[in-house]
């Protein structure tokens, strides 16, 4: 359905009326044209005065895939707990077959009811009131999507029809959709921070009583790893444009995904460098990412630094505990995995990491969301061994992660997809957001040390927020 005619576009509109009626359901058909590009940030704020509290934004560091979704035509959502990527995979599944209408029609990666969304860290924890818009597991099919792939632009329109529906009104509700790809200008600079008033660290003794804690559990060999994380509360002097933060990100974190998924009140936007797995046919691929140092002033001092982090036993034993989960994960699943014997260095503006990616051939059956459910949380994330480390989160961290260090991403029609862990993120809700940053803790942890890691993992969002100055070099 690349190039598209308006006849053909009538003609599946038509089918899927007919079979609407035929079925006494509602269906949702999906319509997708070769648009000439756009900026994706263009599109997104577009969509603001239609779509506005209804809108994600995706891109991975690569570039290989941008998303914009504006509205939402179907909505899945779960509120199972270990349950609800099984729960989730169902829905989509029945979606596809008793809701979904293709007539047969194949549909590019990336585009047409392609779904977004993402899970809760812990299902278990108490829920905190900024996360009250997300559930355990929610995802949005949107009314329109545009994807940049490979330099190529498409639009994806996803409407509801029933067997009463006339013809004309949807055919004049796409036109006037493709109306928002007119408009290309975009004045960057209407978009600005508003000012910061207050900046507030919460409960940092709780934090450091906790890593005193952790660390003893794991001398007394009761676990090996947990990751722990604190809080950061930012309050402006009015809304926070959601715009703005994400011009930010893209500026300065290249080598991140920035993401934002919109709610009603609360948003869930960041930067993530970690990618959790990513499919495409019968390949996946997964990123071991743990052990980190800041970032240098200069580049000579920042070599020195890298160094230091590739030759560090702390970090290099934290980082060497996620590569054997993942490792294991990967083997239940793929026929075969390839995964290098040393790691590098993955740098971002504030922040440098020990990385090693994974790639596998998978088994027969084998899905984006069997793979999410094997793998979350990683040692990266929770801790190892698996169970215990969550127990322990539970125990000493006072607060709900809701969607942090959780799987977000998509998922289109032909099972291709992306998840990555929503981390250096935060919820704006108005005028405050609400930051997250966490750190691994083995047996020779320091209070000091960690406090001072996350801090430096707040600087991302921080920054795009406008809370503080331009990072190093």
């Amino acid at each position: 359905m690349i190039a598209i005619t308006e006849q053909l576009i009538h003609d599946h509109l038509s089918k899927a009326i007919e079979c609407a009626r035929n079925e006494s359901n509602t269906k949702l058909v999906s319509v997708v044209k070769k648009v000439r590009p756009i900026d994706p940030l263009i599109f997104y704020a577009n969509g603001y005065r239609q779509f506005c509290k209804e809108r994600f934004f995706w891109r991975d560091p690569n570039q290989q895939y941008t998303f914009v979704g504006l509205g939402r035509a179907y909505t899945l959502s779960s509120k199972e707990g270990s349950a609800r990527f099984f729960d989730t995979e169902k829905q989509w599944k029945r979606f596809k077959k008793d809701i979904l209408y293709t007539n047969n029609v194949k549909f590019p990666n990336g585009t047409g009811p392609l779904l977004f969304g993402g899970f809760s860290f812990d299902p278990y924890q108490k829920k905190d009131s900024y996360w009250t818009d997300f559930s355990n597991s929610k995802f949005v099919i949107p009314s329109v999507l545009y994807t940049e792939a490979d330099g190529n632009g498409y639009l994806s329109i996803n409407i509801k029809v029933s067997g009463e529906d006339n013809i004309q009104d949807h055919l004049k509700h796409i036109e006037e959709l493709e109306g928002l790809l007119i408009n290309q200008e975009y004045d960057g600079s209407s978009y600005s921070s508003p000012l910061l008033l207050t900046k507030e660290e919460i409960d940092v003794q709780r934090f450091t009583k906790n890593v005193q804690n952790a660390t003893s559990l794991i001398q007394q060999e009761k676990i090996e790893k947990v990751v722990l994380a604190r809080q950061l509360k930012a309050t402006f002097t009015e809304a926070i444009s959601t715009e703005y933060v994400i011009q930010r990100l893209l500026r300065e974190q290249p080598t991140s995904y920035t993401f934002i998924f919109e709610n009603e009140n609360q948003h869930f936007v960041g930067a993530s460098p970690e990618r959790l797995v990513q499919k495409e046919g019968d390949y996946v691929f997964s990123t071991c990412l743990a052990g980190s140092i800041k970032r240098g002033k200069t580049r000579k001092e920042d070599a020195l630094l890298g160094d230091e982090l590739l030759n560090d036993q702390k970090n290099l034993i934290e980082h060497d505990v996620v590569v054997h989960m993942i490792k294991e994960a990967m083997d239940a699943y793929c026929m075969e995995v390839e995964i290098p014997m040393q790691p590098t260095l993955y740098k971002t503006k504030h922040i440098q990491h020990l990385y090693t990616p994974v790639r596998g051939k998978i088994k027969k059956g084998v899905t984006l969301f069997s793979l999410l459910k094997e793998l979350h949380p990683t040692p990266a994330l929770g801790g190892y061994p698996q169970k215990e480390s969550l127990s322990i989160i539970r125990k000493l961290e006072p607060f709900d992660r809701g969607w942090y260090a959780a799987p977000i991403g998509w998922i289109d029609i032909n099972g291709n997809g992306e998840f990555i862990v929503g981390i250096r993120s935060g919820v704006i809700e108005r005028q405050q957001a609400m930051l997250f940053a966490g750190c691994g803790i083995v047996a020779d942890s320091t209070p000091e040390s960690e406090y001072e890691e996350t801090t430096i993992k707040f600087n991302p969002m921080l920054s795009a927020l406008g809370g503080i100055a331009s990072g190093p070099y």
